[in-house]
């Protein structure tokens, strides 16, 4: 190996690290921004691409637009002083835990999962999609769930989130057990601007574990490789 071969690949091992480590902290900006729905602000953690895709357990959202009709029309913002007065009461907290994160030997992409613990205090007929239940009624739940998540460095070499999906586990009022809860549906969701999902996997005493959901990342040399790993759900 010549030297400058050995210099370049120093240079494209320091990029992984650096692209490894701007993954890391927009996973953390997303959880923190979560928490303090600072929704405006998370449009800033994505690319600005026609192939952005964002998968919740109540659908997709598809582009850099249909991700700004995920967090500004689904959601809103706490910036918004009518959104602001009627989240008082809601705390939404998912941390970002037993991280996976390859990064593609050409330093072009990176691909992670997370499972992520986490609780959700919310209002009926205050946060959006609680709406039709008795208005008022403050709720206390577990809300766990894991995350498969793609990056790309833009043109101006800035990381970014390219394709999200959330995989719900099981959600619950607190002090009772998920065993005996009933798990959310698509249908029970009223966010009216995404594309309606089938079905989604979540606790049930008939069901196991899914295999894959997210796919584990493993060293891969360029996203021609593997693609978007879209698994199909599990029952």
């Amino acid at each position: 190996m010549t030297e400058n071969e050995i210099l370049e690949e120093l240079e494209l091992k320091l990029q992984r690290a650096e692209a490894a480590e701007a993954c890391r902290n927009l996973m953390g900006k997303y959880s923190y921004y979560h928490t303090a729905f600072r929704n405006k602000e998370y449009i800033d953690l994505w690319a600005k691409r026609d192939d952005d895709l964002l998968i919740m357990p109540w659908g997709s959202y598809e582009g850099f637009e249909g991700v700004k009709k995920c967090y500004m029309g689904d959601h809103g913002d706490r910036n918004d002083p009518e959104t602001f007065e009627s989240l008082k009461g809601a705390v939404m907290m998912h941390e970002m835990d037993t991280e996976v994160l390859e990064v593609a030997e050409d330093a072009k992409t990176a691909k992670g999962a997370w499972l992520s613990p986490g609780h959700e205090t919310w209002v009926e007929g205050s946060v959006p999609g609680t709406e039709g239940g008795e208005k008022g009624k403050a709720h206390a739940e577990w809300c766990w769930g894991k995350y498969g998540v793609d990056f790309i460095k833009d043109d101006d070499g800035q990381w970014k989130i390219w394709h999200m999906r959330l995989y719900p586990v099981f959600k619950c009022e607190y002090g009772t057990s998920w065993v005996d809860a009933e798990q959310p549906k698509p249908e029970d969701f009223t966010f009216t601007q995404a594309k309606k999902a089938s079905k989604i996997w979540s606790y049930s005493k008939d069901r196991l574990y899914p295999a894959n959901q997210p796919p584990v990342p493993w060293p891969y040399k360029t996203f021609d490789d593997v693609g978007i790993e879209i698994t199909e759900e599990e029952d």
